[in-house]
């Protein structure tokens, strides 16, 4: 019986211990890992052969020739572009060398193309088109101006003029159009006023006062005489006069005659010169000489013309 003794156990060999060295646990680590990059590595790359890299130089020319052929492609096209661009554009076969124009009438072809005002060796694409109709448009006489070009070298022309059908008194004569616009100062030297029937009695400051209202009282005199004119055979109107009440009288050109209309509606008024026409046409060829005025009552147009006399 051994009694409570205990047997020693299996023998074991000594062990190193770091502890006993005294190294810690993080100087331990350090040195395994300076043993592990300190451990010799063999890594051996072969070096790619000239035969190598002028195969890969070869395949990336081939592959980058479609790119470099579109891209002198594009060059050359732009090139050529613009050396055409020049060429026409101040090339002296493209100056405008004829001009034809359409629409005058109190303009002749030749004061159109002075209006341009265009130099000798204008090119005909680098001249504006809107520019030019503008120049015109700048003229009293043009409405409205249309230019195209007429390749290789010429011009269209397509004017509307404004027509003058009456003149007016304004302290200065001033030309009309049908619609009652005054667009100019009349050039009695150029016979601007030949044929044209003057309007008088009308004031100055009442256009710049009362514009919408003098206009009115323009129309009002052009309809009287578009309805006179449309028997050719009444005696021809030379002026047409507002009195200071508003009355509007015509008087013929030829004898001073004056017919008073007074103030109707521009519906009455062919019935007032149908009712001048009876008057006219009872009297003899001596009476017509001697006449002076015809007063057409204003109270309805079928009233009795009175017909004055000279040295009544």
């Amino acid at each position: 019986m051994l009694g409570d003794r205990q047997l020693p156990g299996p023998r074991q060999g000594p062990q190193r211990s770091d502890a006993g060295l005294g190294v810690s646990p993080r100087r331990r680590t350090a040195r395994a890992t300076n043993r592990r990059r300190s451990k010799p590595t063999a890594s051996w790359r072969k070096l790619p052969s000239a035969g190598h890299i002028a195969r890969q130089s070869l395949a990336l020319i081939q592959r980058s020739l479609p790119k470099l052929a579109l891209a002198g492609s594009v060059v050359c096209a732009l090139g050529a572009s613009y050396g055409a661009y020049r060429w026409v554009t101040s090339s002296a076969y493209f100056a405008i060398h004829s001009i034809e124009v359409e629409g005058q009438h109190s303009l002749s072809k030749a004061e159109i193309i002075d209006l341009l005002a265009l130099p000798k060796t204008a090119n005909i694409f680098r001249t504006d088109m809107d520019h030019l109709e503008s120049r015109l448009e700048a003229s009293p006489w043009i409405a409205e101006a249309h230019v195209t070009r007429k390749l290789p070298r010429g011009l269209e022309i397509q004017v509307s003029e404004r027509q003058s059908i009456a003149a007016v008194e304004l302290e200065g004569l001033y030309l009309l159009t049908a619609e009652g616009e005054i667009f100019k100062r009349a050039t009695p030297a150029t016979g601007e006023l030949e044929g044209l029937c003057i309007i008088t009695g009308l004031e100055r400051e009442q256009f710049s006062k009362q514009p919408e209202k003098a206009r009115d009282r323009l129309t009002y005199a052009l309809d009287a005489l578009a309805a006179y004119k449309k028997n050719p055979e009444r005696p021809r109107i030379g002026e047409l006069h507002f009195d200071k009440r508003g009355s509007l009288s015509l008087i013929t050109f030829e004898d001073a005659v004056s017919i008073h209309l007074g103030s109707p509606s521009s519906k009455d008024f062919s019935d007032r010169f149908t009712a001048f026409d009876v008057a006219y046409q009872a009297l003899s060829e001596d009476e017509h000489r001697q006449a002076r005025a015809f007063r057409i009552a204003d109270r309805t147009p079928s009233d009795r013309v009175t017909v004055a006399f000279a040295g009544n």
